[in-house]
């Protein structure tokens, strides 16, 4: 049996309970909104699946580029989003994504300097494998291309 302390309860919060998400997560409750118990005054974190909850901070994309935002509600099976940049925006699940991590972010810069050295480079000695294997050695030993002047 859980114990609730109505004193750490935030001020709109009429309600509390389990929900199923990553284990069982014990939340306060209100008619529109919901809150980590714990994690009441922060971001809420999301793994991906589904929507986001409402609070979490996440990316959504804008049709040109990865947007970051709040999820400040839901409606007919959408995220309401608010980002620094437009007005609220409905966004459906398959243009939301978590916020990537610093290590997700360089590993993606990481890939993508790697592809541009193999296609840069031409070259057409060995295999694919051989030629990966080249180009990884050389970005982690800090070769980058450089610019012409």
């Amino acid at each position: 049996m859980i114990k609730i302390d109505w004193r750490m309860a935030p001020e709109w919060a009429d309600g509390h309970g389990l929900i199923s998400w990553q284990g069982f997560t014990e939340v306060w409750i209100s008619a529109d909104q919901y809150a980590v118990v714990g994690r009441e005054g922060g971001p809420y974190p999301w793994g991906g699946e589904g929507l986001p909850p409402v609070g979490a901070d996440c990316e959504y994309f804008d049709g040109g580029e990865w947007m970051r935002c709040e999820v400040v509600a839901h409606r007919n099976n959408a995220a309401v989003v608010l980002s620094d940049c437009y007005e609220p925006a409905f966004v459906s699940r398959q243009d939301l994504r978590p916020i990537r991590t610093a290590e997700q972010i360089a590993a993606e810069e990481r890939e993508k300097a790697i592809k541009q050295m193999i296609s840069d480079t031409h070259i057409l000695a060995g295999t694919m494998s051989n030629r990966r294997l080249m180009a990884e050695q050389l970005f982690d030993a800090g070769y980058r291309k450089q610019e012409a002047s």
